[in-house]
């Protein structure tokens, strides 16, 4: 379950990410502090983009794969005030991001991915299955100069996923959605020209979709706010049901990208 958190404290707005996420310190439901968590802002990314954040969390740990700890952070009016009276610049966008706002603790021991770095024998599944999930959930923005990839030791930790479940853009949604002819972005993604022409094991990648279960999908949801629902999640679930029921089908499309 996504913890629900209070910012009390400003810290910065960020300034490498292209949404502006803001750095703030929180306290828990019992007033203790919890540390510090990037947000991604309502006013920046809207509730869709808050949507994708936390479903993408949520189906990462289905996968069993890592990534910084979520949270769900209010942002009280009297806070947004404050913050917008000692950053006048971006007053609008924290007063239009009142209310809940995902979340990332801030984690320690941790690197960006280095791009041109070659895949370790003890990160070669994780890279394949990160690939497989960012062709499940149509996730772009994981590129060669982006990776929205952290490591720490022998783990790979994913984050920024505002962009994933691009195909909600699409006036037609595709009837066979495990197929993946159309998508044109995986030529760019970080790990692309590292696992290309190499065998991969989509084996249990492939099983864990098929246990993406209508309930575990239903315990993701629940986790996150209804009002982050603005009509988007109905085509969200119809596409990972699809892609689930068809797994085999798709696990094919992902070893012929790699071919």
């Amino acid at each position: 379950m996504i913890p629900r958190l209070t910012a009390v404290q400003f810290e910065r707005f960020m300034t490498s990410g292209r949404t502006s996420p803001a750095l703030v310190s929180c306290e828990d439901q019992a007033g203790a502090m919890v540390g510090e968590y990037v947000l991604k802002l309502r006013g920046a990314i809207g509730t869709s983009g808050l949507l994708k954040e936390a479903l993408a969390v949520g189906l990462a740990r289905h996968f069993g794969l890592a990534s910084p700890e979520p949270a769900l952070v209010k942002i009280e009016p009297a806070f947004a005030e404050l913050v917008a009276n000692a950053q006048a610049f971006q007053a609008a966008l924290i007063k239009s991001s009142t209310g809940l706002n995902f979340g990332t603790k801030v984690l320690s021991g941790v690197t960006i991915w280095p791009v041109e770095k070659t895949i370790p024998e003890a990160m070669w599944q994780s890279a394949v299955n990160v690939f497989a999930f960012d062709a499940l959930v149509q996730n772009p923005d994981r590129r060669f100069g982006n990776p929205n990839i952290f490591t720490r030791g022998d783990d790979l930790l994913i984050f920024d996923h505002e962009m994933a479940f691009s195909f909600v853009l699409a006036l037609f949604p595709s009837a066979t959605p495990w197929r993946l002819d159309d998508q044109q972005y995986f030529a760019n993604h970080v790990f692309y020209r590292k696992l290309k022409s190499k065998p991969i094991d989509l084996t249990g990648f492939t099983a864990s979709l098929g246990g993406l279960s209508d309930a575990i999908l239903a315990g993701i949801v629940a986790d996150f706010p209804f009002e982050w629902n603005n009509g988007t999640l109905a085509k969200i679930e119809a596409h990972l049901r699809a892609v689930r029921d068809h797994r085999l089908e798709f696990a094919e499309e992902v070893r012929r990208i790699l071919v």
